[in-house]
């Protein structure tokens, strides 16, 4: 038969034991937190007792329990910074300051549309997100995306100088080909035919505008949330789109080509209107139109063959195929299509300059995994065979 529960009467101060026990059993549990007493043992620590009785309560348990702060926790500045430093909180507030700065900027200066504002925005993203594990923005973010940067920054420069032509440019194979499976004539000025009215903008021109815009963040989109999400994918994805990104840049300087607009312009097809600038200024954001009409002295318009716009929507569902689901691999088959379309009617690409690209990719995709799986085996190999001839702990060198 247990004893029965000891029962508080008038008289003598209650001990110390009795009185801790009784409140660290009506002590809530969410305000526990382990901590080590001096001799080795985890004390029990309530609001509103001493230190003595909190020792005196684990001692007389001999068992480890969870330590509640005591009232002078809220008065230590160091206990309130880490409250206040913890991952979550810091995530919070750089979400938000993140989120106000980009109301800010889009307000004051326009939304953000040239590829080095995105790249700086996708960056600052990328710290916000990572403030949590600053030691991994450290690593990850310079070790991974700064190489990404400069690798982006060279090719911008290259296919500005690729516009300095050793022969062409060439624009006949690419209208007798549209011309031919156009059926007389090239698709872009049909579709324009059907579907353009520069005075009476339809909302496929709005579609067409946004998937076109796409291609400027969809790829660093993708690379950022595999880098935070699978890091070995991320490594992946971003050596096959460096290597779609050179080869088609070898293409710019060996096979300078015309795209729609321009041939349109030197009399080689009808006339169409390239519609990307003028739904730019139908928006009302006029300097985005200087990007498409040879303001930006990294342009290049005679980079039309073969259509990387048209490359990296293929590259990212060839990357994403085997592992996506069926409204994933729905999504991904429209986003080809729909920027074949969009190409084709905006005149930005002839069809034969997206079959092209749509083959760079396949080529970069089955060929880059190959060089990349042999490529980590080969590491692999050099770590495994540095492990089995590196000293263990006690001197000795291991082999196999």
């Amino acid at each position: 038969m247990s004893d029965p529960s000891p029962v508080a009467l008038p008289g003598p101060e209650p001990d110390t034991d009795t009185e801790a026990a009784h409140l660290v059993a009506s002590a809530p549990a969410d305000v526990a937190m382990a901590a080590s007493s001096t001799d080795g043992s985890v004390m029990t620590r309530v609001p509103g007792i001493s230190n003595t009785a909190s020792a005196a309560l684990a001692n007389q348990s001999g068992q480890h329990a969870a330590s509640i702060p005591s009232t002078d926790y809220e008065m230590d500045p160091e206990h309130g910074l880490a409250a206040w430093s913890t991952p979550r909180r810091r995530l919070a507030i750089g979400w938000t300051v993140f989120g106000a700065a980009f109301v800010l900027f889009t307000v004051f200066l326009g939304l953000p549309y040239s590829e080095d504002e995105i790249l700086l925005w996708l960056t600052a993203a990328l710290l916000v997100a990572s403030v949590g594990d600053p030691s991994r923005w450290r690593r990850g973010v310079v070790r991974d995306w700064l190489p990404l940067y400069v690798v982006l920054a060279v090719y911008a420069l290259l296919r500005g100088y690729a516009s300095h032509v050793l022969w062409g440019p060439f624009v006949r194979p690419q209208v007798a080909f549209d011309t031919f499976i156009g059926g007389g004539q090239p698709p872009t000025v049909t579709l324009q035919r059907w579907l353009f009215r520069a005075n009476d903008i339809r909302p496929w021109d709005y579609l067409a505008w946004l998937t076109y815009m796409s291609h400027f963040f969809t790829s660093f989109i993708v690379a950022a949330v595999l880098w935070k999400r699978d890091h070995a994918r991320f490594r992946r994805f971003i050596t096959l789109f460096v290597g779609l990104t050179f080869l088609g840049y070898l293409t710019y300087l060996l096979y300078p080509a015309l795209p729609p607009w321009l041939a349109s312009n030197t009399g080689h097809i009808a006339p169409i209107t390239r519609i990307i600038p003028v739904m730019w200024d139908h928006v009302g954001v006029h300097g985005a139109s200087a990007l498409f009409t040879g303001a930006n002295r990294f342009d290049n318009n005679i980079a039309a063959m073969p259509s990387l716009h048209a490359a990296y929507p293929m590259l990212l569902l060839l990357f994403f195929w085997n592992r996506a689901r069926t409204p994933l691999r729905i999504l991904l088959v429209s986003y080809v299509l729909a920027m074949a379309f969009t190409l084709v009617y905006t005149g930005e690409h002839f069809v034969i300059d997206e079959f092209v690209g749509w083959t760079y990719a396949i080529v970069t995709f089955v060929v880059g995994n190959h060089l990349f799986d042999a490529w980590t085996r080969r590491r692999d190999g050099r770590r495994q065979a540095n492990s089995m001839d590196s000293p263990d702990r006690t001197g000795a060198t291991r082999h196999s």
